[in-house]
């Protein structure tokens, strides 16, 4: 008995195999299962990208335009997405663990954190089928943005401006805000809050597409996120075809309430910097040329700043007040920064507002209809309350 043990002992000792194999076979039939699983969850949301890319593509064939083309345009934009929300969040993580949590062995400490909580087999699992269709996602939509005027000409600048004008008792936003913000340091700042709407955005979307908490938040969240884009950024804004102000007399031809405006903006930036005036020129040219790029397209009702404001002010609310609060605090201020610095008519805005709530609370109807938690989860006691 003893002699047979000791050759057993030896030969798994010699070839290890024995136990790595069952371990990989173990691993391998966990990682098909939290795939499955995965997809299964984001079953929705792939159908509504799959939907949404085919239009995409058949919808210049139907009504005979050229499209441009940018099937390639995201791969790249997407996977440094992933790299740099990764390592800015690892290195955030670590200065608060050395800072705040102060662990006697602070590499271990990191290492346990990074493998243990942060790359788990499930977290990856739901992030994999976000960021596979997120750069088809983007592609359609900027081919089908920049193809507005050409599936429909600018033709909404002069309604909506004097739409704006009687809505806010004969006078141009602009001019009601100008007292108050029309200094050239409060310009600048107001620029730069605008701005940051892109990190926010991007940070945002790149939190939830890894998050594990919330399951069914997550993906009220993801849904409203590409439905806002696809819904308000291309159907609406074709149907609703406008440059904006900064473009109105470029587009109409009639005479430009919004000169002053843009006069006022080209001697701010002589004092603080106002770079939304370089990526205006730069979009116009873009448009001139017939020219894809990242972010290019011209469009303005509706706003689709306001509306992923709105949306992220929503997912905020939802996880804790103070923090919806001080996202609705946001929203107002790309709101008011997208009629200041020319972008947007202010109805731009208040038509987002609507409309990106009527798709979040449309999307909330939908996952809470039984036949759909029921594709998502397997059944409603599984979904977490979100």
């Amino acid at each position: 008995m003893s002699s047979d043990g000791t050759r057993e002992s030896t030969a798994a000792t010699m070839d290890p195999s024995g136990a790595i194999l069952p371990a990989i076979d173990h691993w391998t039939h966990r990682a098909w299962l939290e795939l499955g699983r995965s997809l299964r969850e984001h079953s929705l949301f792939i159908a509504f990208v799959a939907v949404y890319v085919a239009f995409g593509a058949l919808l210049p064939r139907w009504l005979g335009v050229a499209a441009t083309g940018a099937d390639d345009l995201y791969a790249g934009f997407f996977l440094a997405l992933v790299g740099v929300s990764a390592a800015i969040f690892i290195i955030c993580y670590a200065i608060h663990l050395k800072l705040a949590l102060k662990p006697a062995n602070f590499t271990a400490a990191l290492q346990e954190a990074v493998f243990g909580r942060f790359l788990t087999l499930r977290r990856l699992s739901i992030v994999l089928p976000v960021i596979l269709v997120l750069p088809f996602f983007g592609a359609t939509f900027t081919n089908l943005k920049v193809l507005i005027p050409a599936i429909a000409p600018f033709s909404w600048d002069a309604d909506f401006s004097e739409w704006d004008r009687l809505l806010h008792g004969g006078l141009y936003p602009w001019q009601i805000l100008q007292p108050v913000l029309g200094y050239p340091y409060v310009t600048s700042l107001i620029n730069a809050v605008y701005h940051f709407w892109f990190f926010l955005a991007y940070a945002v979307i790149s939190w939830q597409i890894a998050s594990t908490d919330r399951p069914r938040l997550r993906m009220q969240y993801l849904l409203t996120f590409v439905l806002a884009w696809a819904v308000i950024g291309n159907i609406m804004a074709i149907v609703l075809s406008s440059a904006g102000p900064v473009y109105f007399g470029r587009v109409t031809g009639l005479p430009d309430p919004y000169a002053p405006l843009m006069s006022y903006l080209q001697h701010a930036n002589t004092i603080a910097p106002v770079p939304a005036l370089r990526v205006q020129d730069m979009l116009w040219k873009v448009y001139q040329s017939h020219g894809i790029a990242i972010g290019s397209g011209i469009s303005a009702m509706p706003s689709l700043h306001v509306a992923i404001a709105v949306t992220t002010a929503l997912l905020a609310r939802q996880i804790d007040r103070r923090l919806g609060v001080g996202a609705m605090i946001f929203t107002a201020f790309i709101l008011i920064g997208s009629v200041h610095l020319g972008w947007h008519y202010a109805i731009d805005g208040y038509v987002s507002i609507v409309a990106t709530l009527l798709i979040w609370y449309g999307v909330g109807w939908l996952l809470n209809r039984r036949a759909v938690t029921r594709l998502l989860w397997g059944n409603e006691s599984a979904v977490p309350a979100g």
